[in-house]
């Protein structure tokens, strides 16, 4: 049953307002009465009524003036406004306040039973839909986790217009990163003896791999985490410092080697504009994965080794062969022949990359950055330096190309 309250000065008028609609066949009940606004926000308050029946002029607080302060205490109430002043200027405000109608006093039953019938099939509607948009929300929310990971499957394609991906993010709630890079990583699988072996349920082995990231990626917050068509993870992080930043994929590759004897492949890129770089660049970090995963266990493991220990000044092509337990000639050869380089070229390439990576920090001075690399010469680290830039550390600084 719909509750409704009458607020009007004139003692009578409730009366045969009240009289009228107990006599009509609605499904209505006058819950209270109120002889002026200031009175009548207390009932509304008590009552919560669906439906208000309000005079303009009244003492104290008018019907006006009341309507504007109603919207504070209930938002889903039909007003319908009853006056003796035929004025256009009072239509016109009660108009701008959003009152269902606007009756002029006396008021018949055939008229006042018609508006009343409106309203109630008004809110019937009204609160029909709102139902819905609730259900509507409530199912966004619980499916929330799939819509996000199906369009971050989109928008890594490139096929997404700039106009509807923002439209998402924002729909999708999306907490973006101000300062963004993408992390893609691949499974190449479990290294034993020589041998990938690939004996995990995958689906398990993606959540496990997943929810090692989430925890390690909590201090990076805001980050987007989703699975493409083909199962590599990718993270959108922010960069608070872009050498850690780096330094992440190190510390998440270490962890899932530990914890679920996996072997992954990662691959990193800054991002300049989260919005229309994403596809780009992702699908120059997959290119790198995949030349990576075409390569043979021992080089993949090769290749790690030295990603991890560049920075020993010591690290060399016999230590690696015994830690991988072959012959060093074996293992030069298999480096050349799929890297297309020797292990030493290959490792000066690292340390260097390291080092642009570290000089991204502007403080951190260029004798610090090749001790940090694995030179405790300077002039060596600036020889390897310029062999593979075509500049000195310092020139390269001062072009500004480490920002």
């Amino acid at each position: 049953m719909l509750k409704v309250v009458i607020v009007d000065d004139e003692p009578k008028i409730r009366r045969g307002l009240k009289s009228l609609i107990t006599t009509m066949e609605l499904d209505m009940e006058v819950v209270g009465e109120a002889e002026d606004g200031e009175m009548a926000l207390d009932v509304v308050a008590e009552t919560r009524p669906d439906i208000l029946l309000v005079d303009i002029c009244m003492p104290f607080l008018d019907g006006l003036q009341f309507i504007e302060q109603l919207k504070s205490i209930v938002t889903d109430s039909i007003i319908i406004v009853i006056t003796g002043h035929d004025e256009f200027s009072y239509a016109q405000k009660a108009i701008k306040l959003q009152v269902f109608d606007y009756l002029l006093k006396p008021v018949f039953g055939e008229q006042l039973m018609a508006v009343l019938q409106r309203a109630a099939e008004q809110l019937a509607h009204s609160r029909l839909q709102n139902q819905y948009l609730t259900w509507a929300n409530q199912e966004t929310k619980k499916n929330l986790p799939f819509l996000r990971e199906n369009f971050c499957r989109d928008w890594i394609k490139g096929q997404l217009s700039k106009e509807y991906i923002e439209t998402q993010l924002n729909f999708l709630e999306f907490d973006l990163p101000p300062i963004s890079g993408m992390i893609v990583v691949k499974v190449a699988g479990q290294f034993t003896k020589g041998q990938l072996l690939k004996d995990w349920d995958r689906d398990l082995l993606l959540f496990s791999i997943r929810n090692i990231y989430r925890e390690v990626l909590e201090q990076w917050q805001p980050y987007i985490m989703f699975h493409d068509e083909a199962d590599n993870l990718v993270v959108i992080t922010s960069i608070h410092n872009l050498g850690e930043w780096y330094e992440l994929s190190s510390s998440l590759q270490q962890l899932v080697e530990e914890y679920l004897q996996q072997v992954v492949i990662i691959a990193q890129r800054p991002l300049s504009d989260l919005v229309t770089c994403i596809s780009p660049v992702y699908h120059e970090l997959i290119l790198e994965l995949n030349r990576k995963a075409s390569y043979t266990p021992i080089v993949l493991l090769s290749q790690k080794h030295i990603e991890t220990y560049y920075y020993k000044e010591d690290l060399s092509l016999q230590n690696l062969a015994d830690t991988i337990q072959i012959s060093p000639t074996y293992l030069s050869r298999l480096l050349k022949n799929e890297i297309g380089v020797s292990f030493i070229d290959y490792l000066i390439q690292v340390r260097v990359e390291k080092a642009i990576q570290i000089m991204s920090d502007p403080t951190v001075k260029l004798y610090e950055v090749a001790q940090r690399v694995g030179y405790n010469n300077q002039h060596y680290f600036s020889t390897a330096f310029k062999k593979v830039v075509g500049l000195s550390p310092a020139e390269y600084r001062k072009k500004g190309n480490w920002r």
